[in-house]
């Protein structure tokens, strides 16, 4: 295990959750002055350089050896797919640090400041945050993104991947690689890849640390206005993550295009693969807030035992007090708080069974999913004229 970051030996009662601001790769990124030595988080001077040091060399190299612009079947100019893949997924799987880095630290905070965790469990909370930076910095986690990223690009340059398209790499098959194609195997893709991967490693960490939330005995309340029992501020921290999946979308999709212009494939044959990449986006970004459906569950059935004993209770009384008349009193009927505390009741128990045991809202998957539809306009030009799509959406927004 590495050493503890130096934001655990503060004396500050809660350290900070820095999801981006370590982990794999943030050790040597500092070292080459890729990141800044005391944030550790992705910023636009990572992503230019990345960016540069992957794509560039590719087109120089290319331009020297003759792969650039003819020569062969797809020369490296018009391959769409390395151009989305190291001048806009490369620079996004950066920048995303910014925005994901913000919302998941205000919503690690949320917990602490909306009074959802209990005084006697707050010295927990704090070990359960430093275990999670802990498991952050990991040394077995860091090797593991990095072998799975050459394992990745092993397998993409053998033909498991839309790579084979790709021949400026390797100008002809079964032969070695050319010096364009030794950069591109050993240092541009593993970018991409390790990139992509650090991406899961961390989801895997926030998920490890709702997973031990999720066992705490947190204040939550089935009648929160929320209508998620108080945890629906969670469901935002989804939106940013939509950065993510404009990436993988730009990538899949210049994929997709290289395959329809050079090699006479149809925008069909390829849709599976297009609704796979949201799906499992959905399942890798989504699939933390599953673990707080049996706890809500679990709320919302207790809160419906308990608010109907009292609605029981409460109507049994109004009935026996304003409808029998068993009960004598001289408060008029006319202005009497009872009518509006008995409406007041209903709604609670209206609020308690439209509780949703998922924290988060339609709009919220919404707005992580509209960025990856964006790659996917141009795919749509090619089987569908600018004039019938813009057609479409007026008749949706109309």
């Amino acid at each position: 295990m590495a050493s503890p970051p130096r934001n655990l030996e503060r004396a500050d009662p809660f350290p900070t959750f820095a999801l981006t601001q370590g982990g794999p790769g943030t050790a040597f990124m500092k070292k080459l002055r890729l990141v800044h030595p005391e944030l550790g988080e992705g910023s636009a001077r990572t992503a230019a350089v990345l960016m540069a040091l992957t794509w560039v060399p590719l087109f120089i190299l290319c331009v020297l050896e003759g792969l650039a612009f003819g020569g062969i079947k797809i020369p490296f100019v018009y391959d769409i797919a390395a151009h989305t893949r190291f001048l806009f997924a490369v620079p996004a799987l950066v920048l995303a640090d910014i925005p994901v880095g913000a919302r998941l630290r205000e919503l690690v905070r949320h917990f602490v400041s909306a009074h959802l965790i209990r005084e006697d469990e707050m010295g927990k909370f704090r070990e359960t945050l430093l275990d999670a930076l802990r498991f952050r910095d990991s040394r077995i986690g860091e090797m593991a993104v990095l072998v799975f990223a050459f394992a990745a690009t092993y397998g993409a340059l053998t033909g498991l991947a839309f790579q084979r398209g790709s021949t400026w790499y390797r100008p002809v098959a079964g032969q070695g690689l050319t010096p364009v194609g030794y950069w591109y195997a050993f240092v541009a893709l593993p970018i991409f890849q390790f990139l992509m991967l650090r991406w899961i490693y961390r989801m895997v960490v926030w998920s490890r640390f709702l997973w031990k939330l999720s066992k705490f005995d947190l204040l939550l309340t089935s009648i929160h206005p929320d209508g998620a029992g108080g945890l629906g501020f969670l469901g935002k921290g989804l939106i940013p993550f939509g950065v993510i999946l404009f990436a993988l979308s730009a990538v899949v999709s210049g994929a997709i295009l290289n395959q329809i212009l050079f090699n006479g494939r149809k925008l069909q044959d390829f849709q599976w693969s297009y609704v796979s990449l949201f799906v499992l986006a959905l399942i890798i970004f989504g699939g933390p807030m599953l673990i707080f459906m049996p706890k809500l569950l679990a709320l919302k059935h207790r809160g419906l035992m308990e608010y109907g004993t009292l609605g029981s209770e409460y109507t049994q009384a109004f009935y026996r007090r304003w409808v029998q008349r068993t009960e004598p009193t001289e408060e008029p009927l006319l202005g009497t708080g009872d009518i509006q505390s008995l409406a007041d009741l209903g709604n609670s128990f209206i609020v308690i069974r439209k509780m949703r045991i998922l924290p988060a809202e339609l709009s919220d998957f919404i707005a992580f999913v509209l960025p990856g539809l964006l790659p996917a306009l141009p795919l749509a030009l090619t089987v569908m004229p600018v004039g019938e799509i813009v057609e479409s959406l007026l008749k949706l927004v109309v």
